[in-house]
């Protein structure tokens, strides 16, 4: 039987136990004694920076708070070393003097605040020389220093310093706390706010170099410690135990005496007497003397019976469904081992069915033992889910394990799609690739999340991480390379061009707040941009060079002339190139507008030296291209059709809005103009030298191109060569006409500089006239028709499909207008039926006369021809961009890209 008396003694000798073996660990003290001590080893002066940066929290918890805890660890390994405390700011002060008594040491270490020196700042030559003082020159004992500041030093000459100690044989270890790279801002004495100097927050980094060079002076040792945690402990067993000691008298030292044996054997005796008590004591059964007294059957006692059997059932039956499915367990895990994996997990699959239906916890492991078996057999997808599902589980270290797993298939994945060649790998599979590495990084994330002290996933996901930038910095670098190689000289330019622009687009649309990470990458960019200088200083010299024309390399000699043209464009791509360096230092320091303006200066650069050696003909090209989207863009939009009129049964939409043009899209439209007019002048002097090169050439006989092999051919076919007076014919005409299109074009600017566009619209529509007849005079060879039957033939499909498409649009809207007619004709209908009603009972009025504000189905007939008419000018404004983009695309030689920052 339960004893009340034994329960309540078990109690308290458990309450006895617990008690005193808390006062037992928090390490009770009283009484004293006395104790010898016999210095052994080096003496140790540690200075320690107290000033206001040493309060900066980049180190956890803060910088001084963390040099005080890792020197309490360093005495506690100290074997009889006499120890020193110095802090230090503007001026050292000895707070410790060399002791053997390690408590008062910490009992002064624990005290160290910004108060501990008189004067601010931070003075380390100040803080070795005193250290010099206070030390005993005449001992014969190993001196050391050991400085844990954050580096940064007010001239107090602490190289000098240095000298000084390592003449005096005293060695100085170094400790730099403080984050090298960010910093962090120094708070205020007694205040939540930061120190600020003319306006700005002061931020303290750590100075890493100075310690180097201090330690490296006296033959010390520079502990980069930084921002994660360092045991001083290891400095001590390298470094400092087993040094040169002297023979000095032991020193007596009072201190207090340990009492914790008394309670920590309380405790024990408390818990060893529970153990020995018994709860229970032993109770003999009374016979009953009579049948009075005699305990009768229950009536309850056969359904009670029935109950504790249905009991006993259902844990059989527990037991059996719990032993079916740990029996198909280690079935799978059998077959795993025996590398069977599907049949593996299957038996997984079955046992997590049945632990499914149970609602048991122990579902999540037979799932991702599953994962396991369809994960070595390949089954990537099958995997996936499972790994997912046990995910889910409460148990960390099952989640844990699943998201770990889920990472490491993902890394497998990325990796042999990148197989033992990553250069070689096409560029449709990279963006694959690079997925399934970001999917990794996430899936160890999550693995750290749920277990922060998982190492294995840390280390993986750091891997992971450099897998990513190691593939991208790679790959950009081929890409690169490959643009280099496949393009000549002015498409290398436009190439560059192109990028300058977006970029500087990129950087004029940044907020005011823009975060740190945008302007990283836009820096980036600049960055690599910036690179592709020297290759194009390569192409100019390459490709400007006169060539021999049987081996079609590179001669020798060069001309005076173009070498010093050579050297000139050269002189321009240096300018771009520093212009762009400019704008790259700008955007580290943030600073928008001016990268902006340096960035249009290298574009200016850049173009310059494109205007200089791009040839006539595609000159013309794309200033026929630039004008006509000016001319589109000046002239205003045609009225509506007279199918789109107003008629009387209609509102009216014919009238075509005035021209409003805001000033943003006006001066566009001037700088627009202005650029392609500038262009324009060079087309008279570029024609006039084409011409002189073509009258002194003679004329060659039809060349032969090699067939590439791989084209799938093999013999030479004839080049086409133009007819030279046709190309000299065209030549005249451009000299001739082209002085005419720049006058136009002067035109155009003076009008849209009055802000008069209407006026402009002609002279622009003029000048662009002018170039096509400058273009439609210059011979083509059967190639470019080609190239043109060939773009005509797929525009002609592309029309005929936006036809069909349209005919569709047009039978529904046909059909929807006819349905609206049957609608129609039924009102009009019941409205006669209604007037013959009126008419023979001329006391009853019409809806319409009862109230007039009740309109007939007209207005509805209007709106479907406003909705036509707006369809049009849609329809209209989309094939005028679809034509601007073709123009574009003919220009620059591929599609345009349209990028949003």
């Amino acid at each position: 039987e339960l004893s009340k008396t034994r329960f309540w003694i078990k109690l308290a000798l458990r309450e006895v136990a617990i008690v005193a073996g808390l006062i037992a660990l928090a390490g009770p003290q009283f009484g004293t004694q006395l104790e010898i001590v016999i210095p052994r080893g080096s003496d140790l002066y540690i200075l320690i920076d107290v000033s206001r940066s040493m309060l900066a929290d980049d180190v956890s918890p803060t910088r001084l708070d963390r040099a005080k805890a890792d020197v309490s660890a360093l005495v506690n390994r100290l074997e009889g070393e006499r120890v020193g405390l110095i802090a230090f700011a503007g001026q050292a002060v000895v707070k410790c003097p060399l002791t053997v008594d390690y408590d008062s040491f910490r009992r002064a270490l624990n005290e160290l605040d910004p108060n501990s020196a008189p004067r601010g700042g931070t003075a380390i030559g100040d803080a070795i020389r005193k250290a010099i003082e206070v030390f005993n020159a005449k001992t014969d004992r190993d001196q050391a220093v050991l400085l844990i500041t954050d580096g940064d030093d007010q001239e107090s000459y602490p190289l000098e310093a240095a000298t000084v100690a390592a003449e005096r044989k005293v060695t100085i270890f170094t400790v730099g706390l403080g984050d090298s790279d960010k910093g962090a801002r120094v708070p205020q004495k007694n205040s939540a706010t930061f120190t600020e100097h003319e306006g700005q927050q002061v931020w303290s980094k750590l100075h890493s170099k100075l310690l180097e060079e201090i330690a490296l002076k006296t033959s010390g040792v520079y502990i980069p410690a930084g921002t994660r945690a360092y045991d001083l402990g290891e400095l001590y067993a390298t470094h400092l135990q087993g040094r040169q000691g002297d023979d000095e008298a032991g020193q007596q030292r009072i201190r207090k005496s340990e009492r914790f044996q008394i309670f920590l054997g309380l405790s024990l005796v408390a818990l060893l007497a529970d153990l020995l008590i018994s709860a229970f004591r032993v109770s003999m059964p009374q016979v009953a003397r009579n049948s009075e007294t005699s305990p009768r059957p229950l009536r309850s006692s056969k359904p009670t019976a029935v109950a504790v059997t249905s009991l006993a059932l259902l844990m059989i039956s527990a037991k059996a469904t719990a032993g079916e499915s740990q029996a198909r367990v280690r079935e799978g895990l059998n077959l795993y081992q025996q590398q069977k994996f599907e049949e593996a997990g299957k038996e997984f699959a079955a046992a997590g069915e049945v632990l499914d239906k149970e609602k048991s916890e122990k579902a999540a492991v037979a799932a991702f033992d599953e994962a396991c078996a369809w994960h070595r057999k390949g089954d990537k997808e099958k995997a996936r889910d499972r790994y997912l599902k046990a995910g889910l589980s409460q148990d960390r270290a099952i989640a844990t394990a699943s998201h770990f797993n889920l990472g490491t298939m993902s890394a497998e994945n990325a990796r042999t799609l990148a197989g033992e060649k990553p250069d070689e790998v096409p560029s449709e599979k990279r963006q694959e690739i690079l997925d399934d590495l970001k999917q990794a990084v996430a899936s160890y994330r999550h693995c750290l999340e749920i277990q922060p002290e998982h190492a294995q996933s840390r280390r993986n996901l750091e891997l992971v991480r450099n897998w990513i930038k190691y593939y991208s910095d790679r790959w950009r670098e081929i890409d690169r390379q490959k643009k280099r190689d496949e393009t000549n000289l002015i498409q290398f330019l436009e190439f560059l061009m192109q990028s300058q622009s977006d970029l500087k687009e990129g950087v004029r649309q940044l907020p005011e707040n823009v975060p740190a990470d945008a302007l990283a990458e836009l820096k980036r960019a600049q960055d690599e941009l910036s690179e592709e200088v020297p290759h194009l200083k390569e192409k100019i010299a390459s490709e400007l060079s006169p060539r021999d024309p049987q081996t079609g390399t590179s001669t020798n000699e060069i001309p005076k002339e173009i070498q010093e043209g050579i050297t000139l464009l050269q002189s321009w791509a240096d300018k771009a190139g520093d212009q762009m360096g400019n704008a790259s230092r700008e955007l580290s320091r943030a600073d928008s507008k001016a990268a902006t303006a340096l960035q249009q200066s290298a574009t200016d650069e850049l173009d310059q030296i494109w205007d200089a050696v791009i040839p006539f003909q595609p000159l013309l090209t794309k200033e026929l291209a630039d004008q006509t989207t000016i001319a589109e863009a000046l002239i205003p939009e045609p009225a509506p059709s007279e199918d789109t009129r107003s008629t009387p049964d209609s509102v009216n939409v014919g009238s075509s809005p005035p021209l409003t043009i805001d000033d943003e899209q006006l001066n566009t439209w001037v700088q627009s103009q202005d650029k392609t007019l500038r262009k324009a002048r060079l087309l008279v002097p570029k024609a006039e030298a084409e011409l002189s090169r073509v009258e002194n050439t003679p004329v060659p006989e039809a060349t032969v191109a090699p067939q590439d092999p791989a084209a799938g051919g093999s013999t030479p076919q004839p080049t086409p060569q133009m007819d030279p007076e046709q190309v000299k014919a065209g030549l005249r005409k451009a000299i001739e006409l082209s002085p005419k299109a720049v006058e136009a074009m002067e035109k155009a600017v003076e009008q849209l500089q009055k802000n008069d566009a209407v006026a402009a619209a002609p002279h622009a529509e003029e000048a662009r006239r002018i170039l096509e007849e400058i273009q439609n005079a210059q011979p083509k060879n059967e190639q470019q028709d080609q190239d043109k039957d060939t773009e005509q033939k797929q525009d002609e499909s592309k029309d005929q499909k936006d036809q069909a498409q349209k005919k569709k649009d047009d039978q529904k809207k046909d059909d929807d207008n006819k349905e609206k007619k049957d609608d129609q004709k039924q009102d009009q209908k019941k409205d006669d039926q209604q007037k013959d009603k009126q008419k023979n009972d001329p006391s009853k009025k019409s809806d319409s006369q009862q109230d007039p504000s009740k309109q007939p189905e007209q207005k509805q007939v209007s709106q479907d021809r406003i909705e036509e008419a707006l369809r049009k000018v849609r329809e209209r404004q989309q094939e005028k961009r679809e034509r601007d983009r073709e123009a574009r695309a003919r220009v620059i030689g591929r599609a345009p890209v349209d990028k949003d920052w």
